[in-house]
Protein backbone atom coordinates (compact mmCIF):
# COMPACT_ATOMS: atom_id res chain seq x y z
CA UNK A 1 0.00 0.00 0.00
CA UNK A 2 2.77 2.55 0.70
CA UNK A 3 4.30 1.63 -2.87
CA UNK A 4 1.08 2.58 -4.61
CA UNK A 5 1.01 5.70 -2.92
CA UNK A 6 4.20 7.07 -4.03
CA UNK A 7 4.26 9.22 -6.86
CA UNK A 8 5.95 7.76 -9.61
CA UNK A 9 8.08 9.48 -12.47
CA UNK A 10 7.44 9.06 -16.09
CA UNK A 11 10.82 8.34 -17.70
CA UNK A 12 11.02 10.31 -20.73
CA UNK A 13 11.75 7.81 -23.88
CA UNK A 14 12.69 8.74 -27.06
CA UNK A 15 9.53 9.22 -29.41
CA UNK A 16 10.01 6.33 -31.87
CA UNK A 17 10.48 8.61 -35.08
CA UNK A 18 13.58 10.33 -33.62
CA UNK A 19 15.97 7.19 -33.45
CA UNK A 20 19.61 7.73 -33.25
CA UNK A 21 22.57 5.17 -33.83
CA UNK A 22 25.51 5.77 -30.99
CA UNK A 23 28.65 4.15 -32.34
CA UNK A 24 31.84 3.60 -30.58
CA UNK A 25 34.39 0.64 -31.35
CA UNK A 26 32.35 -1.51 -33.01
CA UNK A 27 29.61 -0.66 -29.97
CA UNK A 28 26.10 0.52 -31.66
CA UNK A 29 23.48 1.67 -29.48
CA UNK A 30 19.71 2.40 -30.83
CA UNK A 31 17.75 4.64 -28.98
CA UNK A 32 14.66 3.73 -30.87
CA UNK A 33 15.00 0.38 -31.03
CA UNK A 34 16.92 0.25 -27.80
CA UNK A 35 18.97 -2.30 -28.82
CA UNK A 36 23.03 -2.86 -28.64
CA UNK A 37 25.28 -5.20 -30.63
CA UNK A 38 29.01 -5.76 -30.42
CA UNK A 39 30.80 -6.07 -33.51
CA UNK A 40 27.71 -7.39 -34.84
CA UNK A 41 26.37 -9.16 -32.50
CA UNK A 42 22.61 -8.46 -29.90
CA UNK A 43 23.68 -7.88 -26.32
CA UNK A 44 20.42 -8.04 -23.99
CA UNK A 45 20.56 -5.11 -21.07
CA UNK A 46 17.93 -4.24 -18.78
CA UNK A 47 16.25 -0.71 -18.70
CA UNK A 48 18.47 0.98 -16.41
CA UNK A 49 22.36 -0.61 -18.27
CA UNK A 50 21.07 0.64 -21.45
CA UNK A 51 20.30 3.90 -20.21
CA UNK A 52 23.78 4.16 -18.61
CA UNK A 53 25.36 3.10 -21.41
CA UNK A 54 23.28 5.66 -23.46
CA UNK A 55 24.44 8.41 -21.22
CA UNK A 56 27.75 7.68 -21.44
CA UNK A 57 27.89 7.29 -25.17
CA UNK A 58 25.97 10.49 -25.49
CA UNK A 59 28.44 12.01 -23.50
CA UNK A 60 31.54 11.03 -25.40
CA UNK A 61 35.20 12.00 -23.01
CA UNK A 62 33.39 14.05 -20.64
CA UNK A 63 33.37 12.53 -17.01
CA UNK A 64 29.64 11.06 -15.36
CA UNK A 65 29.69 11.01 -11.90
CA UNK A 66 27.79 7.93 -10.29
CA UNK A 67 25.76 10.92 -8.45
CA UNK A 68 24.84 12.03 -11.83
CA UNK A 69 23.63 8.62 -13.41
CA UNK A 70 22.10 7.84 -10.72
CA UNK A 71 19.83 11.27 -11.02
CA UNK A 72 19.47 10.09 -14.73
CA UNK A 73 17.99 6.52 -13.63
CA UNK A 74 15.47 8.34 -11.41
CA UNK A 75 14.29 10.48 -14.68
CA UNK A 76 15.89 13.61 -14.00
CA UNK A 77 18.69 15.18 -16.95
CA UNK A 78 21.72 14.85 -16.90
CA UNK A 79 23.26 17.51 -14.70
CA UNK A 80 20.48 18.01 -12.92
CA UNK A 81 20.65 18.73 -8.70
CA UNK A 82 19.32 15.96 -6.09
CA UNK A 83 20.17 14.01 -3.62
CA UNK A 84 21.50 10.79 -3.96
CA UNK A 85 22.01 8.30 -1.51
CA UNK A 86 25.33 5.68 -0.94
CA UNK A 87 22.87 2.78 -2.22
CA UNK A 88 21.78 4.43 -5.36
CA UNK A 89 25.14 5.25 -5.79
CA UNK A 90 26.51 1.59 -5.71
CA UNK A 91 23.95 0.47 -7.71
CA UNK A 92 25.37 3.01 -10.60
CA UNK A 93 28.84 0.60 -9.88
CA UNK A 94 26.79 -2.36 -10.25
CA UNK A 95 24.86 -1.18 -13.26
CA UNK A 96 28.73 -0.27 -14.47
CA UNK A 97 29.69 -3.99 -13.57
CA UNK A 98 26.84 -5.47 -15.20
CA UNK A 99 27.54 -3.82 -18.71
CA UNK A 100 30.92 -4.97 -18.67
CA UNK A 101 30.13 -8.44 -18.35
CA UNK A 102 27.44 -8.47 -20.74
CA UNK A 103 29.67 -6.34 -23.26
CA UNK A 104 32.96 -8.70 -22.11
CA UNK A 105 34.98 -5.82 -21.34
CA UNK A 106 37.79 -6.02 -18.75
CA UNK A 107 38.34 -3.48 -16.26
CA UNK A 108 42.26 -2.74 -17.32
CA UNK A 109 42.52 -2.03 -21.26
CA UNK A 110 38.17 -0.94 -21.33
CA UNK A 111 37.47 -0.85 -25.05
CA UNK A 112 34.43 1.74 -24.29
CA UNK A 113 34.47 2.95 -21.19
CA UNK A 114 36.67 3.76 -18.45
CA UNK A 115 36.64 4.67 -14.49
CA UNK A 116 37.81 7.65 -13.74
CA UNK A 117 38.88 6.58 -10.07
CA UNK A 118 37.20 9.23 -7.60
CA UNK A 119 35.03 10.99 -10.35
CA UNK A 120 32.87 8.51 -12.18
CA UNK A 121 32.72 7.10 -15.89
CA UNK A 122 33.96 8.31 -19.55
CA UNK A 123 34.00 6.90 -22.87
CA UNK A 124 37.75 5.43 -23.69
CA UNK A 125 39.83 7.15 -26.35
CA UNK A 126 39.53 6.73 -30.00
CA UNK A 127 41.38 4.07 -30.97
Amino acid sequence: EALQRRPRKKRPQDPPTTGTVLEHDGLELDTRTRTVRVDGREVDLTRSEFDVLSCLLRSGRVVRGRTELALLLRGGKAGSAGWVSAADEKTIEVHICNVRRKLGERVRGARWFETVRGVGYRLTAAA
